[in-house]
């Protein structure tokens, strides 16, 4: 009798975390496309706080840039999509560093989905692209201002 109770336990036990592994983020490439933007506004914005420019030849910076670019690429595909914008803010807060918080992530969302200027940009291109480095700047601005 012990041991069926122990067994009912486990499986009960089982049960709920199967359950609650598949209610957690209802779109995961979203809140990795989120943490990868929170990521880098993150470290581009401490080069940029420190600087007051980025350098986009930088090697460091070009991949944050393409990894930002690329994260926000992704969320203006999806911009009609409620759930992908909330699962990709939830993202940006928790690698941010304190950048974009719950209160101001959707603000930031928005932010990213009206700048223009990280269509098509690639690592040939983004150095040399003036409305690239404009629209980084702006979503930087975007973060100082929060």
């Amino acid at each position: 009798m012990k041991k069926l109770s122990i067994l009912l336990v486990c499986v009960a036990a089982l049960a709920f975390t199967s359950c609650s592994m598949m209610q957690t983020s209802s779109n995961s490439a979203a809140a990795l496309a989120g943490r990868n933007c929170g990521a880098a506004v993150a470290s581009l914005y401490k080069v940029y706080n420190t600087n007051k420019t980025i350098d986009l030849t930088n090697t460091t910076n070009l991949t944050n840039a393409l990894a930002l670019t690329a994260s926000c690429s992704q969320l203006k595909e999806n911009k009609d999509n409620a759930a992908y914008k909330r699962d990709f803010a939830a993202g940006v807060v928790s690698s941010a560093a304190g950048l974009v918080t719950t209160q101001t992530a959707m603000s930031f969302v928005d932010k990213i989905l009206a700048t223009s200027g990280l269509d098509n940009v690639n690592a040939s291109s983004i150095a040399n692209t003036a409305s690239t480095a404009m629209a980084i700047y702006s979503i930087l601005n975007s973060v100082k201002q929060q």
